[in-house]
């Protein structure tokens, strides 16, 4: 069964950007730009996780989840909130907690961001697909997918393997040793009835193979939709009848180049070793050897940006703080072994700066205090650089040489004048509409707010003051200049809610939709819908009334409503009438619903009014081609029209007999 999606936001760019992610994952996604239409899909539909912004101009992303957590049938929806503005921490734990929000997703977020959101809610949509235990069993002789995907036979450990348990030495532990010593062999992981085989060179992996299915070549090419599943299984028979690997057949088949097969096989390398951090159990034993398989393709992996990587994408909170934990005091420095400090770690900004941080005088502690906003990074970081040796651990401070001390001072100076200067701001800024905190005019385009943006944000980032001396009320000061002047941004930079808030600046405030009565209006559609079903069409009128009286915006209760109208009382030229003028106003607000069409058409009929009762029906195909109901009153109204033609034709011919 396909997993449903919803996405309410009313940034059209995020919503395309989600619905075309999501789908090519094989979720099926139903997109909201105004939350009062979210909300009532979410109450009246079946769903299994919710994206919803944070700023949106009817009703906010914190009004519209705690009415779903106030209601039966959605207190244990999944919702993921999206927002522009850097949230900390603390404020994303306040939202969880007054409002329920399951997770957060800042924008701007990237593929990956949004599924280790959506795999951490729901899981993945295509390992659903799979059998349930498929990816914990070893895969049975004839599931191989080529020779390439086999689990070699272990060999007798001489007596110098390494062995071990991954609840004593983690697996990047476990790499950075084999990296040190740099041995050349075969490192042997199994997890109850999961196992891997890891090809170390000079304490490089070079390759990896796994008995886990979904793990295989062909699998991770149809997931990426390289193949299609077709192709996959095809290529699967073709190697087992001619014995070559699955790779070489794709190439043959013509589905891949080599340069295709060669970036597939790093990817699934790497796919496989990184599985492996989410392991806090297993068995392990390195067995040295120095002749590998020749079906091996090299591909050398730097263990240090491994380790960083996947300890980013399956090492938990608790965990990262685990380990940092017993380092808390510790002075970090740079290590000055050059083996270990010139690693390809493959460091983001961020990271590289607090590498720099590691100047030996900076406790572990006191660097993280200085990244309250991105504690989570810096803790990651800090976790990998420690345990590839690229920063050492000292119980006592280390000396600074001219260099580092000339810029620990830079970092540090604070006088009266920077005081002053976040006092004026403050004063100007935070009562200032959204234009004039960012010193621009109502006719500034997205890139002029971008540019005052930036210039403010470099200038008000909370980083920028950590460890100037600040008191605890002028750095709240600066978290609320930026949190201001970023959600000015958020709402400046995108053209249509630019225009809307200078509408609302220029002619009073857009009415705010209360939260209780979209859910009102919602009850009393879903009573009215299920009173039509029964055909009780007086009671379905006055239920259906009551939604279109709280939110009379909205197509589907103004149709049904009609609808309930008309049927209660089909000969009455009064109900007629009042049903064609309520269709036609929903059908200005909704050109695309089916059923206004369709219903037009049989009030049309009863009007007498053929014409416009054909086009009608025929507008109801052009939104449902599948429309049961309007093809067969087109096909009836087909027959009426050749009838008469037909006795026409057939009176002229007895005409013409005498």
């Amino acid at each position: 069964m396909t997993t449903r999606v919803m996405v309410i936001d009313d940034d059209r760019g995020i919503r395309s950007f989600l619905q075309k992610s999501l789908t090519a994952k094989g979720y099926e996604v139903e997109v909201a730009e105004r939350g009062a239409t979210g909300l009532q899909r979410l109450l009246a539909g079946d769903f299994s996780l919710v994206f919803l912004d944070l700023n949106m101009p009817e009703i906010s992303g914190q009004a519209i989840c705690s009415a779903l957590r106030r209601q039966e049938k959605t207190r244990e929806l999944p919702v993921v909130m999206m927002t522009a503005m850097f949230q900390t921490p603390q404020q994303m734990e306040q939202m969880k907690n007054e409002y329920g929000a399951s997770d957060f997703l800042l924008k701007p977020f990237t593929v990956a961001d949004l599924f280790a959101v959506v795999d951490a809610q729901i899981g993945s949509e295509e390992k659903s697909e799979d059998a349930g235990e498929e990816e914990s069993q070893p895969v049975a002789e004839e599931q191989k997918p080529s020779p390439a995907e086999e689990t070699p036979p272990e060999p007798a450990a001489p007596a110098e393997s390494i062995a071990g348990s991954l609840d004593k030495m983690p697996f990047p532990l476990l790499l950075h040793t084999l990296y040190q010593r740099k041995v050349t062999g075969l490192l042997h992981i199994q997890k109850k009835a999961a196992k891997k085989v890891v090809y170390i060179k000079s304490g490089y992996p070079i390759f990896a193979r796994s008995n886990i299915l979904g793990e295989c070549l062909g699998r991770m090419l149809v997931k990426e939709d390289v193949i299609t599943q077709v192709d996959c299984d095809q290529s699967i028979e073709n190697s087992k009848t001619s014995g070559r690997l699955q790779g070489t057949v794709l190439i043959e088949m013509g589905l891949l180049t080599p340069q295709d097969l060669h970036a597939a096989l790093r990817r699934q390398v790497i796919e496989k070793l990184l599985t492996i951090f989410s392991w806090a159990e297993g068995q392990f034993r390195f067995v040295p050897q120095e002749d590998f398989k020749k079906n091996v393709t090299n591909i050398e992996l730097s263990p240090s940006a491994l380790i960083l990587e996947g300890i980013k994408r399956y090492w938990d909170k608790k965990r990262v703080e685990d380990y940092l934990r017993p380092h808390l005091k510790d002075y970090l420095q740079q290590t000055q072994n050059p083996l270990y400090l010139f690693q390809e770690m493959g460091l983001s900004r961020r990271g590289e700066e607090v590498f720099a941080e590691c100047l030996g005088d900076l406790t572990l502690e006191a660097i993280l205090e200085r990244h309250p906003l991105s504690k989570r990074e810096v803790q990651q970081v800090l976790a990998a650089l420690l345990i590839v040796g690229m920063v050492t651990p000292r119980t006592t401070p280390g000396l600074l040489d001219d260099d580092a001390r000339a810029r620990r001072k830079a970092e540090r100076p604070i006088d009266s004048e920077l005081r002053k200067q976040i006092l004026e701001d403050y004063k100007r800024i935070m009562p200032a509409d959204y234009f004039a905190a960012l010193e621009i005019d109502h006719k500034s385009d997205s890139s002029t707010v971008r540019r005052a943006y930036y210039k403010l944000a470099k200038q008000y980032h909370p980083d920028r003051f950590l460890g100037r001396g600040l008191s605890n009320d002028m750095e709240h000061k600066v978290n609320e200049i930026f949190g201001h002047i970023t959600q000015a941004y958020t709402v400046l930079s995108n053209p249509t809610t630019r225009s809307e808030y200078r509408d609302e600046l220029e002619n009073g405030p857009v009415a705010k939709v209360d939260v209780n009565q979209v859910i009102e209006a919602e009850t009393a559609f879903q009573q009215g819908r299920a009173l039509l079903k029964v055909r009780q069409y007086r009671d379905a009128a006055n239920r259906l009334k009551t939604s279109i009286e709280l939110s009379p915006e909205e197509p589907e209760y103004l149709t049904s409503y009609a609808w309930a109208v008309f049927k209660s009382a089909p000969e009455n030229i009064g109900h007629q009438n009042q049903a064609l003028e309520i269709l036609l106003a929903s059908r200005e607000l909704n050109p695309g619903l089916e059923m206004t069409h369709l219903y037009l058409g049989y009030v049309y009929q009863a009007l007498g009014k053929e014409r416009q009762a054909e086009k009608s029906f025929e507008m109801a195909v052009q939104a449902n081609p599948d429309c049961t109901e309007a093809l067969r009153e087109l096909r009836l109204i087909n027959l009426r029209r050749e009838q008469p033609e037909a006795s026409k034709g057939l009176f002229k011919k007895f005409l013409n007999k005498d």
